[in-house]
């Protein structure tokens, strides 16, 4: 809730911004987040590519005054992008997760605080207080503190030295702050109602630590805590901060654990009670009745004129964290409706992305599919006239029933992504990424059952467009071919 304040005050104002965390499954929840408040940004970590990467640095260091494109974020892996950057078109660094190394998040922030820097630049760490993240932090500025009076031949003081010391053990520092928590409050939704107000006034102070100038120094410490300024008090200057070992009594921790786990099972009674609710609301007894007539009177007239549907049922839901090996994407040249070429004698799935219009193009893909088999737009068009054309649908179109010995199975998938409204200026919109991520499980799905790969084009990837969506195609691709172990080949064009 604090990102998303201070993101908002950020770009309105007109700053840009490097945003660090250490795991890549940050990132990706980051980059949610991103999509939904609609930011333009980049993304760097550890499985971009060269061309990817340069391309996303080149398009963040566009000066916003000349290009009105350039991304307000840089999205990073702290171990990733640490090093060899040159980035000072940002002016303000966040880190949303420290490293237990304060050299690694130190060696990140110069990326931003280069020569070339006009600006001040503004560096902010989110801490969760009584967290585990508290400990990483306090650890970390021991650290420094220990490297600068190493470093600088000074001579540590009795309280360096008892920080130096003071080193808790890893368990304790997980369990740091959980028996300040009340868990019968659990499921007590007014204890985590916060005031937006009193969170905008919090962001406000924290970015108006960049043009603060405390006792002559540029490099000044704060450290705002939100307890505290809710109270009335005011920002708190730290030049080293003291040691915040906890104190635990393992019987009073023992009695936290068995509090919470009466609160978790009275939260599982609450949950029932909820689902037993909705399951005996009559309005939604009668939305379900209507649908299903209206779907009886559609299979009625499909038989009436012996149309069969290829549109693809949604798989069974499967356990994500049970990932394949087998699975992986590839990225090769060449042609994605040729995939003998790739992977010859192989069953292959050519994924092709179309609106739901029910008229068929005419170049690229749609000129290439109609070349490989005339029944691939009479099907679509076919799926259109009797309204079995829908956002999300995956039609399943086999274009060599006759396999030869040397033929192997071939077919076409044809996503439908794209809403089409002839009334508005740009008819056809952009990639829905929810309906992208059904149609991307429904082919992995039919291609593990027929032991097939995916030939798919780079999707909503253009040089002068948001590599952001790429960004997020590429991650559901490599989801769904971990989760069912295939292979998914990614066509490069070359020009």
């Amino acid at each position: 809730m604090i990102l998303d304040q201070l993101l908002q005050k950020l770009y309105d104002s007109g700053h840009r911004v490097l945003l660090f965390a250490q795991m890549t499954h940050t990132l990706d929840i980051l980059q949610d987040f991103l999509e939904l408040r609609k930011y333009s940004y980049e993304r760097l970590d550890g499985s971009i590519r060269a061309e990817e990467r340069f391309a996303a640095i080149r398009n963040f260091s566009k000066r916003s005054e000349s290009d009105q494109n350039a991304a307000f974020l840089f999205l990073i892996s702290t171990r990733a992008g640490g090093v060899g950057l040159n980035l000072v078109t940002a002016d303000t660094v966040i880190f949303y997760e420290q490293d237990w190394n304060p050299q690694v998040d130190k060696q990140a922030l110069q990326r931003a605080h280069r020569i070339g820097q006009m600006n001040h630049v503004l560096s902010i760490n989110l801490v969760t207080e009584h967290s585990v993240e508290q400990v990483i932090m306090r650890r970390a500025e021991r650290k420094l503190q220990l490297s600068h009076n190493v470093v600088g031949d000074h001579i540590m003081n009795l309280e360096g030295k008892e920080m130096a010391g003071a080193e808790m053990g890893d368990l304790r520092s997980i369990i740091f702050g959980l028996h300040m928590f009340d868990p019968t409050e659990v499921n007590n939704e007014e204890a985590y109602e916060l005031k937006t107000s009193e969170l905008s006034a919090m962001a406000e102070k924290v970015l108006a630590m960049r043009y603060e100038k405390t006792l002559g120094k540029n490099d000044s410490k704060f450290e705002i805590n939100a307890g505290d300024l809710m109270d009335g008090h005011d920002v708190i200057m730290r030049e080293s901060s003291s040691s915040t070992d906890p104190v635990l009594d393992e019987a009073s921790y023992l009695s936290w654990v068995e509090k919470f786990k009466v609160a978790s099972q009275s939260g599982d009674n609450q949950i029932m009670e909820l689902e037993s609710r909705r399951k005996g609301d009559d309005r939604h007894l009668k939305v379900e009745a209507a649908k299903k007539k209206e779907e009886e009177k559609k299979k009625a007239k499909w038989e009436a004129h012996g149309y069969h549907s290829l549109s693809v049922q949604d798989p069974c839901p499967m356990d994500g964290d049970m990932l394949s090996d087998s699975g992986s994407v590839l990225f090769v040249y060449g042609d994605c409706t040729d995939p003998s070429k790739v992977c010859p004698s192989e069953p292959a799935i050519i994924f092709s992305c179309i609106d739901n219009s029910g008229n068929w193009g005419c170049g690229g893909m749609f000129d290439a599919l109609a070349k490989l088999s005339a029944s691939i737009p009479v099907a679509y068009e076919q799926a259109s006239e009797f309204q079995d054309l829908h956002l999300g649908d995956l039609h399943l179109i086999r274009i060599n029933e006759d396999v030869k010995e040397n033929n192997a199975p071939l077919w076409v998938g044809l996503a439908v992504v794209q809403s089409y409204n002839p009334r508005h200026k740009v008819p056809r919109s952009d990639i829905s990424m929810p309906d992208l991520e059904r149609c991307l499980s429904k082919a992995s799905f039919s291609a593990a059952e027929n032991s097939a790969s995916i030939h798919i084009p780079r999707i909503g990837y253009q040089d002068r467009s948001d590599r952001s969506q790429w960004y997020t195609v590429e991650r559901l691709m490599r989801k769904y071919a971990s989760i069912y172990g295939v292979k998914i080949y990614v066509y490069y064009y070359r020009r």
